[in-house]
């Protein structure tokens, strides 16, 4: 915004220089010719010029040309007072022809200074207008107050403007700064959301879920017992890195299905594994690490409540779809009856497959009946 203002200062300096120039030579014989170069460079000059690098010097360039422009038009008018009284024989029959660039430098003070110092300027420029002028006249004070009022009027407009306008855009930097805190505030919340919920989903997955099957101490479970720990382990290390070179990798379709039965085989040795592979697709990392494990908590969620029961695994790859459907026909139960707190469903399977873009999860029971597990991923377009 404040390069706007200046640029308008490019025709404006023009326009001003050549406006001047008929009152300039009817008093040219009264002002030194080194004091008419002197405010013309200071006044006209250096705010055509800050016009003309408006969109290529450094704003600090901008002011200083601005203040420049201003305070020579001040120190203009006060100078004049001294040449004023130095006259001897006729006087100008008309005010001084500086009052005709005057508002360059009154309106420059507005990109210079802040709003309060630029109107300074501007009313300092108006009463000096009206001392100036009453000194070269020589007591037509009323002709020179409606000439103080003019420059007064006529310059006020315009830094008023700009004072808005510069005052607008600042305003709207600070809100747009505000809301960029503010996103950069929820994105870290969300971050640290995100954080939890892994940590409580593993928590629960691997050191809960092995703990209670010590506990349980079923008998001719110790083989699971002992592989159960040591994924526990495995996750709490790789919980503990400080990168992710343990994570999951993007893998194909058919790599998936292997990672997939190689799961299903160390928690049910027992159960039946299939799997389709239509296409040649490649899989995320997240999407692969989402998958196995919200697949590891179905089976163990099968083992603890499901009793004696059959348990298939099957996956189902293309271009278009991930399903892995985990199956069994024991104990079941009635979902609407899981307290929403428990992690084992809400967290560790819906609440996974949720958070994972493009997957979901539906898990269908009933008692008596059995218990089928549905994950579902899109993979994205390639």
């Amino acid at each position: 915004m404040l390069r706007v203002f200046a640029f308008g200062f490019l025709p404006g300096g023009v326009v001003f220089g050549l406006l001047v120039t008929p009152r300039l030579s009817q008093q040219f014989e009264y002002y030194p010719v080194w004091w008419i170069q002197a405010v013309l460079a200071g006044m006209v000059l250096s705010a055509t010029l800050m016009g003309a690098l408006a969109f290529l010097a450094p704003v600090w360039v901008l002011r200083t040309l601005a203040g420049i422009s201003a305070l020579s038009g001040l120190l203009a008018q006060l100078s004049i007072l001294p040449i004023a009284a130095s006259w001897r024989g006729p006087l100008p029959s008309a005010p001084p022809w500086i009052n005709d660039i005057l508002a360059l430098g009154a309106v420059a003070a507005g990109i210079a200074l802040p709003g309060l110092g630029a109107l300074a300027v501007t009313v300092a420029t108006a009463l000096l207008t009206f001392v100036d002028y009453d000194a070269v006249t020589r007591g037509h004070w009323l002709h020179a107050l409606q000439a103080a009022l003019y420059i007064l009027l006529f310059c006020i407009t315009f830094v008023a403007f700009g004072i808005s306008s510069l005052r607008a855009a600042r305003l709207a930097e600070l809100a747009e700064a505000e809301a960029l805190r503010t996103v950069t505030a929820a994105a870290a919340d969300n971050a640290r959301e995100r954080e939890r919920a892994r940590i409580n989903a593993l928590v629960h997955d691997r050191v809960l879920a092995t703990l209670l099957a010590a506990a349980r101490n079923v008998p001719g479970s110790e083989q699971l017992r002992r592989q159960d720990a040591r994924r526990a382990l495995e996750g709490l290390r790789d919980l503990l890195r400080s990168d992710d070179d343990g994570s999951a990798v993007a893998l194909s379709g058919e790599e998936l299905a292997w990672a997939l039965q190689g799961v299903t085989t160390d928690l049910m040795p027992d159960a039946v594994f299939g799997y389709e592979v239509h296409d040649d697709v490649t899989l995320p990392a997240e999407a692969v690490e989402t998958l196995t494990a919200a697949t590891e908590e179905a089976l163990r969620n099968s083992a603890r409540h499901a009793g004696e029961a059959n348990r298939t695994v099957h996956v189902l790859v293309d271009r278009s779809r991930v399903r892995v459907d985990v199956l069994d026909d024991g104990a079941g139960f009635d979902p609407e009856q899981v307290p929403p707190n428990r992690l084992g469903i809400a967290r560790s399977i819906k609440g996974r497959m949720a958070d994972l873009e493009g997957g979901s999860a539906v898990i269908v029971s009933q008692q008596g009946v059995g218990t089928r597990v549905q994950l579902r991923y899109k993979p994205p377009a390639s």
